[in-house]
């Protein structure tokens, strides 16, 4: 049986939102990086409409850190609604917390990975525009857990609902 609201739930809220960020904080490295080098062009921007336009699109280009957060916040109510529509057996609490210890050692991985790439001396500049993201990501293993513990108690301290009576 398929039933969504699991706890495979909380490892694929983890990688999909490392997948996000990292893939964010590149499109932002690189978008930022040829901005600067369109402004450093006499020819490109030539005129103050192409200056105002590029301008603007390095300012959109800086707010892929709130996509971050938000692609988290949805997928931590996704877990939360969905551990409570579905039933659990409180015979599956016991796996339900090996998964998530998983998913925390998981999330160790993927914060090292971060913090690797936020220190690089490349990507510098890159790192202030992301303070929300790089919180999240550096504070991942912890996040991961509590997120975990909250869908098990959402899961599995629920009133038992029979499906007869839903009938």
């Amino acid at each position: 049986m398929n039933k969504l609201g699991s706890a495979r739930d909380v490892i694929l809220l983890i990688i999909v939102v490392f997948i996000i960020a990292l893939a964010s904080f590149v499109m932002n490295f690189f978008g930022n990086t040829a901005i600067d080098k369109m402004l450093d062009i006499p020819e490109i921007n030539s005129s103050s409409e192409t200056v105002t336009a590029l301008q603007s699109a390095e300012s959109v280009n800086n707010r892929f850190d709130y996509v971050v957060f938000g692609v988290f916040m949805a997928f931590l109510l996704a877990v939360m609604i969905t551990g409570w529509l579905i039933g659990g057996n409180p015979l599956f609490m016991f796996v339900y917390f090996i998964i998530i210890v998983v998913g925390v050692l998981l999330a160790v991985v993927f914060a090292n990975t971060w913090e690797t790439i936020a220190n690089a001396s490349v990507f510098g500049t890159t790192v202030m525009n992301f303070p929300v993201t790089n919180h999240l990501l550096l504070n991942f293993p912890i996040y991961a857990a509590v997120i975990g513990v909250l869908g098990l108690v959402v899961m599995f301290a629920k009133p038992f609902i029979s499906s007869r009576q839903l009938r």
